[in-house]
């Protein structure tokens, strides 16, 4: 990937999503490629050390009960399948369903389009690390993730939430609630923005950002950041 790619801010700091906080922090890698997954783990243990359960695993498998939580991440390995191939072979392949599970997908052939990126955002997808991505970037991206981040190139996310083709479909009651202040920083958090960098822009306080993410979440109906850009992307 050519450059760095930026995500939304933690969770953590909104305040509808500060229980996640708490949460165990479980990460679960599927692919076929057991000496990568190895590697992997091996690798994430010790630069992401407070992780409580890593485990790797060559095909995906449901909890076993409905009292047993999914992992907080499902990282899928998507080496060699061609990007127009790839939801269908995710299916197929029994990948987790992301509007349950959050999941995440490694080793995808980079889209400079970013058609991809757009079509992973739709599908509820966490973030996309790509076949290029340094080992680093992958396991801030992850940290990021799993602090309730999405990680996704802001320059292309950016450019697909201000598509008007893209989503035709509005919710225009309650796009109407919202004053011209709240739009504003709900496209700037759908286009990753920290809540200290929203407070630099508009030159607001970061207790007023915070107040203002509060009012927006109830007004739309989501509960965290990452609702919050799907309502961006089918709406606004």
């Amino acid at each position: 990937m050519a450059e760095p790619a930026p995500t939304t801010s933690a969770a953590a700091h909104d305040p509808a999503d500060a229980h996640a906080q708490n949460a165990p922090r479980r990460l679960c890698i599927v692919g076929r490629n057991q000496l990568q997954n190895r590697l992997l783990e091996a690798y994430l243990r010790q630069h992401l050390p407070d992780l409580q359960i890593l485990e790797h695993r060559e095909q995906w498998a449901p909890p076993a009960t409905p009292d047993e939580a999914p992992p907080s991440l499902v990282l899928w390995d998507c080496f060699a399948l061609p990007a127009a191939d790839l939801w269908i072979k995710l299916v197929l392949g029994g990948a987790p369903d992301p509007s349950h599970t959050n999941l995440a997908l490694f080793n995808v052939i980079s889209d400079p389009a970013g058609e991809f990126e757009a079509q992973a955002i739709e599908r509820n997808v966490r973030g996309v690390f790509y076949l290029t991505d340094l080992p680093t970037l992958l396991a801030k991206g992850i940290a990021g993730i799993l602090g309730g981040e999405l990680w996704y190139s802001r320059r292309i996310t950016s450019r697909m939430l201000r598509d008007p083709q893209r989503f035709r479909a509005r919710d225009e009651a309650r796009e109407a609630m919202l004053t011209t202040r709240e739009k504003e920083i709900l496209i700037a958090i759908a286009a990753g923005g920290a809540n200290q960098e929203i407070a630099e822009e508009f030159r607001i306080s970061l207790h007023t950002v915070k107040t203002h993410l509060y009012n927006i979440y109830k007004k739309i109906d989501v509960r965290n950041r990452l609702e919050a850009t799907l309502w961006v992307a089918r709406y606004l």
